[in-house]
């Protein structure tokens, strides 16, 4: 089958911002009129025009072979006239092993297929106008009138951001469905990512909105596993398992060394690295944190910054169970995370000054306690605590291992008879949520790291 088809699209937005204070009365604080001073600080209008042009085709032989191609030209106002439209398209294939004649009366497989596609996308999420050399009216007066800010640098080259996408994957079905399978490798490759190029101060800005020339990958593998253990009529156990690999590297930054980013990225490894210092512990004759000084200058500079750690995850997926025992039904899922994070002690504050601490922060230097985990604590006038303290945020020794187990979810079910009203159903439940979570993490949660509020344990 043909499909042929057409997307307009237009949103406009208005915002307004009001400033109003000296109030006559508490009463009327919701009243902006009743302000005796008001000041308008943002009255904006942004319009956004979406439009494309598809089509697909769809094409089965002998229920065996399908072929898909797809193609699409999209245009969008959020870039400039140079580079308004672009041309986007796939191809995907499937071949039905199980429809073969070496399959088809075959006892063991009940269903096999192996697909692959490749693709390549555009993406325009980005604001309105930041391709154009846009001002705003300044909220203050310079010499009773009013001025106009600079917010945004021009730039005619500003384009579309592009991913190539690649699937491979085989599923396959044993048993008359009592065992299912899936594998699946993709590789995605983006470019011309839409970001903010940082600027030198001396310019102005803070940052002019380019396209990155830079190309990252994001592979990876992922496996998915059905059981039905058991399929009585009075007993019914199904198991769901699923795990994924994902990963990512930078694989091109032509002159990153010479660019902003030259002490954030590496060509090669994950863009979730950090380039931290090497965290020696509490010395004990300073009583404050040390790290390591790699070239002996006697400083701590970007050059020491020789630690690599990845706060990407490495794996994660959940094995789900679902019994069902006469009237009885039991279902739960436990999930698991592979990965690396920042501790609290990367958001928390000096230690000493008035401000909330963990427990653990007790183990503090001392006299009586040399070796501590904490360095000795100081109300902010201690010039090489503060030093110490923020070149062991910039460490390794706030970075941990934040893996976990989780219960994520359980439900007991109990259908009750009912033979009193036909054709109505009544059952009795408990459903709990975030239940039990095993980690070594020492945070308030792995999943949640900073000041997020962790997922709470319901019932």
């Amino acid at each position: 089958n043909v499909i042929v088809g057409s997307t307009f699209e237009e949103k406009m937005q208005r915002g307004i911002s009001i400033v109003a204070s000296d109030f006559t009365s508490n009463d009327f604080i919701n009243n902006i009129s009743n302000a005796k001073n008001q000041m308008v600080q943002r009255d904006t209008e942004s319009v956004y025009r979406y439009q494309a042009i598809f089509g697909r085709l769809n094409y089965n032989l002998y229920n065996k072979y399908i072929l898909n191609l797809t193609g699409r030209r999209d245009g969008s106002s959020r870039f400039g006239a140079n580079n308004r439209f672009a041309n986007y398209g796939a191809v995907g294939f499937a071949w039905l092993l199980s429809n073969e004649k070496f399959l088809s009366n075959s006892k063991m497989v009940s269903f096999a297929k192996i697909r692959t596609s490749y693709g390549i996308m555009g993406s325009d999420l980005i604001g309105d106008y930041q391709y154009l050399n846009t001002f705003g009216i300044s909220p203050y007066k310079y010499d009773g009138h009013m001025g106009l800010d600079a917010l945004r640098l021009y730039n005619p080259d500003f384009s579309w951001e592009s991913t190539k996408k690649f699937e491979l994957a085989l599923e396959l079905e044993f048993l008359e469905n009592r065992l299912s399978t899936a594998l699946s490798y993709y590789n995605n490759r983006s470019s011309n990512q839409l970001v903010g190029i940082p600027l030198p101060a001396t310019t102005g800005f803070a940052s002019v909105q380019s396209n990155l020339n830079a190309t990252v990958q994001n592979q990876g593998i992922e496996f998915l596993l059905r059981s039905v253990n058991s399929n009585s009529p009075n007993y019914r156990w199904v198991t769901d398992f699923n795990i994924s690999f994902p990963s990512n590297k930078l694989l091109e930054f032509p002159n990153l060394e010479e660019s902003t980013y030259g002490n954030t990225y590496v060509i090669g490894l994950p863009i979730t690295i950090k380039k931290v210092c090497h965290f020696l512990g509490v010395n004990h004759s300073t009583g404050l944190y040390e790290v390591e000084d790699v070239n002996n200058d006697g400083e701590i500079t970007i050059e020491d910054k020789t630690a690599i750690e990845n706060l990407g995850v490495q794996y994660y997926g959940g094995i789900n169970n679902s019994i069902q025992f006469k009237n009885w039904n039991i279902d739960f899922l436990w999930q698991f995370v592979k990965q690396k994070n920042y501790t609290p002690d990367y958001y928390n504050n000096l230690l000493g000054i008035a401000s909330n601490s963990p427990k653990r922060a007790m183990d503090y230097f001392s006299e009586n306690n040399p070796n501590a985990t904490y360095q000795k604590p100081t109300m902010g006038l201690n010039y090489e605590a503060q030093e110490a303290f923020w070149l062991y945020k910039e460490s390794n020794g706030v970075i941990s291992d934040a893996s976990y187990i989780r219960l994520k979810s359980l439900q007991i079910n109990y259908r009750l008879d009912n033979q009193l009203f036909k054709n109505t159903q009544a059952s009795i439940y408990i459903q709990g949520h975030n239940l039990i979570t095993i980690t070594k993490f020492w945070g308030n949660d792995p999943e949640s790291i900073g000041t997020l509020l962790p997922p709470l344990r319901t019932w």
